[in-house]
């Protein structure tokens, strides 16, 4: 299948070296492929490059710069992919009763914002299925009151058929098991507050609140057989103050947690992200 674009975007990483940016620039030079932007990074050992250009010759295929990149990657040791920016990545959403975050992802969807198709809707309630059916995306309502085996079956059953590239936990407040984990084989994207690990468990706006806390964050990460210790993607946090009451602290969660999750997935459509012994290289 050819390239609709002429733009490409490469990502690779490799045990570091001198003369690495030379390699490898020289090879798309010799291609006739005009770099836009360059951005690379190097720590213990390792180099981390993105690359995006535009082809200045003959259009090639996604399947032939992996082919013709090849020789250089067994040189240099190199993981690699070359990307379609235009591609759009198709995801697969699951949330619970909130919807902050679920709808956000849905507004930059339908406005261009996030290049993705969104396949599906799966939750364990049914508060978003009016607003999913409006749009004509399938919902999907898995009550989890089952055993997590049969639950997890059905979504399984869901993620097979949809074929996503990623699936997003836009506030989907039920842990996934090892074993959901494995049989997905996709990357799996999830958001959560950070006021992990000081106040775990149920009411944790309830714990900062007593605690006095003053600043509120989210924080955006890879799903892993760890609960909330996957690679992390995007953070951020907003100050309060002593005035702000529980529902208030609640308010202002809610608004950063959709952001950064927003933001956490235009990084990985936008293949910005590389993952390397359970951290994250992240580009800007």
């Amino acid at each position: 299948m050819t390239n609709d674009s002429s733009e490409i975007i490469f990502l690779g990483h490799c045990p570091d070296r001198v003369g690495l940016d030379a390699r490898i620039t020289g090879f798309f030079a010799g291609e006739l492929f005009n770099i836009l932007d360059l951005s690379q990074h190097s720590e213990r050992g390792r180099f981390f490059i993105r690359i995006e250009g535009s082809e200045e010759g003959a259009r090639q295929s996604i399947q032939t710069w992996i082919e013709k990149f090849f020789p250089i990657a067994c040189e240099l040791d190199m993981e690699y992919s070359f990307h379609d920016p235009l591609e759009r990545l198709r995801v697969v959403m699951f949330c619970s009763k909130t919807l902050s975050c679920p709808l956000e992802i849905i507004s930059r969807w339908l406005s261009g914002d996030l290049r993705i198709d969104l396949r599906a809707v799966v939750s364990n309630h049914l508060d978003i299925e009016p607003v999913v059916k409006k749009l004509a995306v399938p919902f999907h309502h898995v009550p989890t009151l089952t055993e997590k085996e049969s639950y997890e079956r059905k979504q399984l059953q869901i993620i097979e058929e949809n074929r996503p590239d990623l699936v997003v936990l836009a506030r989907y407040m039920k842990i996934l098991s090892g074993s959901f984990l494995v049989a997905a084989r996709i990357p799996i994207i999830n958001i959560h507050h950070s006021f992990l690990p000081s106040f775990i468990g149920n009411d944790p706006y309830e714990q900062a609140y007593r605690r006095g806390v003053k600043l509120i964050g989210a924080t955006a990460h890879f799903v892993t057989r760890d609960l909330d210790e996957g690679p992390i993607i995007h953070q951020d946090v907003v100050r309060i103050g002593h005035q702000f009451s529980v529902g208030d602290m609640k308010q202002v969660g809610a608004d950063i947690e959709k952001q950064v999750l927003a933001s956490a997935l235009r990084k990985f459509t936008e293949r910005k992200i590389i993952q390397w012994q359970g951290r994250t290289v992240v580009f800007h």
